[in-house]
Formats: structure tokens, sequence, C-alpha cells
């Protein structure tokens, strides 16, 4: 009885830590089909995602690789030590005649030392590796942020598509129920002999088109769903719900928006500072061309002993030290031609940037007259819409009364379908162009 007892209190603390297990993925992970908002989903791929992991690691190491000791003004202190020991025979003949001769002579030498090595002058080379490894710490940044600002970018356009996918899934299955009224109304009329079998083929026809649309609507929904877990660095098949709206938010003046990029924008920020990368570069190479000073210190310790010989014991200590300059002279004008080097690898960045600049102003001015046009699309369409849910409901009980044949009733369908289609496209058009204008503007991950 006692052994069953125990048994069964290990099952229930399996179960019961097994239990917390699962409530504690639940809440790091979506799960059981719970609604995810674009906010948490955002949230979960900052935290997730390995190509932001990855981005943020890599700015680390350029803070770790800005220092001083690595732009080489920090003096080099090493210590070094040796005991050597010997054996041998000593034959020895001095110039006064003395002669000395013994075997199994032992020696032992005992050498140690602290050396100082400092670069005091270097033609300036230090102080312009310095800037330079500053300004790849903050390169290094731009870059993590603009996979990041990416990264953003793509969730937002995966979960809105998703949204999107959803409401096209909704307004198919309304279709069905309409193509499936509209057929059973074909069936009776044809039954009591008021309808043609056209109109009933025509019917499950269309009702047919409207149930391949849902297959391949439900397949492309699973497919993103897919793609924004991964984005989340979740598994593929993470099940979450999404939103059933979209929101598209105003935006600041056109000129707001373009004295932005210029302060904000990743691309122009990563182009920027690679050109001043170049210019303390070029620094670098022209400091080859002036004189370098080392500051050289010593701290040495010898200690010789023989067991035969004309010097049996000597030990000397102490400090001292040394000025070293060097100046360069001729060197196949090596430093010339990288210099020209760099001045052409300045003027592409140059051109670099002007490009990067001009191309973003462009996509910006792109974007805005998308979002423009969109936001009228959108209120558009949904004026049409209503008209659109009014009219066919009309025509449903016109078709009752047989006021309009089925070829009527299935354009005015039709034209529900597109509209419902063209209103959620226009949504997630201005919803996209806002967020294209949030990445250029690098405010993206206020949205």
């Amino acid at each position: 009885m006692k052994r069953f007892y125990n048994f069964f209190i290990l099952i229930f603390c399996l179960l019961f830590f097994n239990c917390l297990s699962l409530r504690a993925q639940d809440t790091l992970l979506p799960g059981h089909n719970t609604l995810l908002t674009a906010q948490e989903a955002i949230q979960i791929a900052i935290e997730n995602n390995y190509g932001i992991v990855i981005s943020r690691n890599e700015t680390e190491i350029g803070t770790i690789n800005n220092s001083w000791a690595n732009a080489g003004a920090v003096p080099v202190v090493s210590a070094d030590a040796n005991f050597a020991m010997g054996r041998n025979t000593l034959h020895q003949k001095l110039s006064n005649g003395t002669f000395t001769k013994k075997s199994g002579n032992n020696t032992q030498n005992l050498a140690a030392g602290l050396a100082v090595n400092w670069t005091v002058f270097d033609g300036f080379k230090m102080f312009a590796t310095k800037k330079k490894l500053e300004e790849l710490e903050r390169n290094g940044e731009y870059a993590f942020k603009k996979q990041l600002n990416e990264t953003i970018y793509n969730v937002i356009n995966s979960y809105y598509q998703i949204v999107t996918l959803n409401e096209q899934k909704n307004a198919t299955l309304e279709q069905m129920r309409l193509y499936n009224a509209r057929y059973t109304l074909a069936q009776r009329r044809f039954e009591i002999g008021t309808g043609a079998k056209y109109e009933v083929l025509e019917a499950q026809v269309d009702l047919n088109a409207q149930r391949s649309s849902l297959i391949y609507l439900e397949n492309s929904i699973s497919v993103e769903k897919s793609t924004l877990s991964n984005l989340m660095g979740k598994r593929s098949d993470t099940s979450f719900r999404v939103a059933d709206t979209i929101i598209v938010n105003p935006l600041p003046a056109f000129e707001e928006l373009q004295n932005k990029i210029n302060l904000q924008n990743p691309d122009i920020l990563l182009a920027n500072s690679q050109l001043i990368i170049l210019t303390q570069t070029k620094k670098e190479t022209n400091s080859e061309r002036l004189p370098s000073v080392v500051l050289q210190g010593f701290y040495n310790f010898n200690k010789n002993s023989n067991g035969a010989g004309f010097t049996l014991y000597n030990q000397t200590y102490g400090p001292s030290g040394a000025v070293g300059i060097s100046i360069p002279i001729f060197n196949g004008n090596l430093v010339k031609r990288q210099l020209d080097i760099n001045d052409i690898q300045i003027k592409n960045q140059t051109l670099a940037l002007a490009q990067t600049k001009d191309n973003v102003q462009t996509d910006l001015t792109n974007a805005y007259i998308s979002y423009n046009n969109a936001l009228k699309a959108i209120e558009l369409e949904q004026n049409n819409f209503v008209l659109q849910m009014e009219d066919i409901q009309i025509a449903i009980e016109r078709y009752k009364k047989l006021a309009i044949t089925s070829v009527e009733l299935r354009q005015i369908q039709t034209s529900y379908n597109d509209a419902v289609n063209r209103l959620y496209t226009a949504l997630f058009q201005g919803k996209l162009a806002e967020t294209t204008i949030a990445l250029l503007t690098g405010e993206i991950g206020n949205l």
C-alpha cells in the first residue's frame, strides 16, 4: 500500500510540473489559437529573430574593439625570465700561463627582465585609428538599426497580409452563402418548371468556383502564417489568430518626412558613416609619411655562476631606457599610391551617399503618393461596399420574385465580390505605404 502511495505521489508531481511547463510556454509563445496583435508580433520578433540577435552581437564586437589599446596608444608591458643549467668540461689557458682543466663543471644562468614599449608619436595615426574605431562602432549600431527596422517592416507586412487574406476568406464564405442561396432558388424554380436547367448548372459552377477560391485563400493564409512565425523566431506550425481590421494612421506633412530621412534613415546613416571611416583610413595612411617616436624602458636581472673558469660568479641588475626615432625616407612611393586609392574610394563613397539620398527621396515620394491614393481608394471603396451590400440584398429578393434573371444576379454577386477585394486591397496598400514611409524615416519602431 505504501509503495502504491509513493508511486501515486510521483505521477502527480510529474503531471503537475508538466502543466506548469506548458503554461510557461503559453506565456512565451502565441499558442492555442490565441489572438496575436501586431505590436506583440513585433516585440516577439525583436527578442527572437535570428537576424536581429546576430546583428545585436555584431554591435557588441564593435563596442569591444573601440579602445585606445586597439588604436596603439597604450604602452605595452612584458616580462620574461629564463633559467639555464649546464655541465661541461673546461680547458682554459690564460695569458699569464695559468692553465685550468676541469671535468663536470656546473654552470647556471638566470636572466629576468621587465620591458615597457610606448609609441608616443606615430604621425597621429593612433588618433585617426581611434576615431575610426568609434565610427566603426556607430556603423555597427546603424547596421543593427537597419536590420531591426527591416525585420519590423517584414513582420508588419506579413501580419497585415494575413489580415487581408482572412477578410477575403470571410468575404468568400459570405459569397458562398449567397451563391448557395442562388443555387437553391434555381433548383426550386427548375423543379416547379419556372426556371431553366442552365441556371442550376451555372449556379453550381459559380459555387464551386468560390469553393476553389476558399482553398487557395486558406493555403495562402497558412503559408503567410508560417512566414510570420519564422520572422518571430518561432516554429512554423505556431498557432495564432490576427486582428480583423486594418487601421491606416495619418502621416505628418511631406516636408517633415523629408527632414527626418536625412537624420534617421539607416541607409543614409550607414553610407555617411562609411565615408567617415574612409576619411580616417586616409589619415592612417598619411601618417606613414611622418616620423615615429618610441620610448623603451627596461629593468633586467642577470646572474651567472660557473664551477671553474676565469669568472666564477657574475650578477647585474638595474633599469635602463632608450628613445627610438624612425624617419621614413623612401619606400617606393607606396604611401602615395595608397593615398591615391583612398582619394578614389572617398570620391566613390561620396557619390554612393548622394545616390542613396536620391534613392531614399524617390522611395519616400512614391510611398507618399501611394499612401494618399490609397486613402482616396479606401474612402471610395468603403462607400461602394455599402452600396454593393444593399444592391445584392435587393437583387436576391428580386430574383426570388422572378424580376431579374440569374445572369443579372450573377453579375451583381461578382460586383460585390470585386468590391470586397478592392476594399481590402486598398486598406492593405495604404498600410503598406504607411509602413514603408516609417521604414524610410527610421520611425518604424514607433508604429
